[in-house]
């Protein structure tokens, strides 16, 4: 994942400015918390990538729409923990 594209995805979907840093901590997040927790959301972020990569989508382009993607479902299916990432990636010391 590419620091500007994250940042980029989590500015257009969440109205949040993050830093780099804190951008890529709540994609690892994000992910680890899916594979954890909701394995088919995960699997079907880890496919739509795949998809877009065979589709030869420069990697930023990807990046974008994958962190886009992974913002949407957690929005939905796990809204607290969304929340509770974002706070933890904007405010941690």
């Amino acid at each position: 994942m590419q620091n500007k594209s994250a940042r980029k995805a989590i500015k257009d979907t969440l109205k949040v400015e993050l830093g780099e840093k804190e951008a890529k901590e709540l994609y690892l997040n994000i992910c680890s918390y899916l594979l954890n927790n909701d394995d088919k959301c995960y699997i079907s972020v880890i496919r739509y990538k795949y998809l877009l990569l065979c589709g030869e989508m420069s990697t930023p382009v990807s990046d974008y729409l994958v962190m886009e993607q992974l913002l949407e479902k957690m929005q939905e299916k796990h809204p607290l923990i969304l929340s509770a990432i974002i706070y933890i990636a904007r405010y941690k010391s």
